[in-house]
């Protein structure tokens, strides 16, 4: 009987999983900038970490593209220039090495929602109201990263290489310009469409919107 319970308590705590047979994982780019607080911390993080339904199983793949909509005042040298300063600039490129070099998505989750964190924080300091605003905290969260990774990610966003993540992810934004020439940051697309409403919908509540566009019928979906 002990033996029955415990199997039984096993079960339990076993994530739950989609089970419908009409269930299809989409692929997901989630494309958000710094100053769109929480994006990932209200967003794709929960859905990762739920203790009760397997969500990230609907995900087949997942690209995030961090970039805020910028230009190069330089055609020989690096030289971007964002609505919004070097602070947003350093951020995007910051994660932008940061999702090349860590190996799994839960970390990599996990540290850009601790940057998240810090970045609402440093946006109420004062200064920052009158034009001067801090530097990005890129020594900050190496705690949410596997040792030995910090060095890469931080050579890669000091060198070339992070301004060409950047570039790449300039041109992976384009699709998303609309004649306003601005994006509607964060914006979610499932399977590369193009489709305003559910991406807002997905940004709104990530979870039922990924249960929506999978075929998944579940109570958790309405949570």
């Amino acid at each position: 009987m002990a033996v029955l319970v415990l199997l039984v308590a096993i079960v339990g705590c076993v994530l739950a999983k989609p089970s419908s047979e009409n269930v299809k994982p989409v692929e997901v780019t989630f494309y958000y900038s710094v100053f769109f607080h929480h994006a990932i911390t209200k967003g794709l993080l929960p859905a990762y970490t739920d203790t009760k339904f397997n969500y990230s199983s609907l995900i087949s793949k997942l690209t995030l593209v961090p970039f805020s909509w910028a230009y190069n005042a330089n055609q020989t040298t690096y030289n971007f220039k964002t609505k919004r300063g070097q602070f947003e600039s350093d951020g995007n490129r910051l994660r932008s090495c940061a999702t090349k070099y860590i190996p799994d998505v839960l970390t990599t989750l996990n540290y850009i929602s601790c940057l998240e964190k810090l970045e609402k924080h440093q946006q109420g300091y004062a200064p920052f109201e009158f034009g001067i605003p801090p530097k990005y905290p890129i020594d900050k969260c190496k705690n949410k990263l596997p040792a030995g990774l910090y060095p890469k990610i931080i050579n890669c966003y000091r060198s070339d290489e992070g301004w060409e993540l950047y570039e790449e992810n300039k041109e992976k934004s384009k699709p998303l310009l609309p004649k306003a020439g601005t994006i509607p940051f964060p914006y979610v697309s499932f399977n590369d469409e193009h489709d305003d409403v559910l991406a807002q919908d997905a940004v709104d509540n990530f979870k039922s919107t990924l249960c929506k566009v999978t075929g998944v019928v579940d109570k958790a979906c309405s949570l």
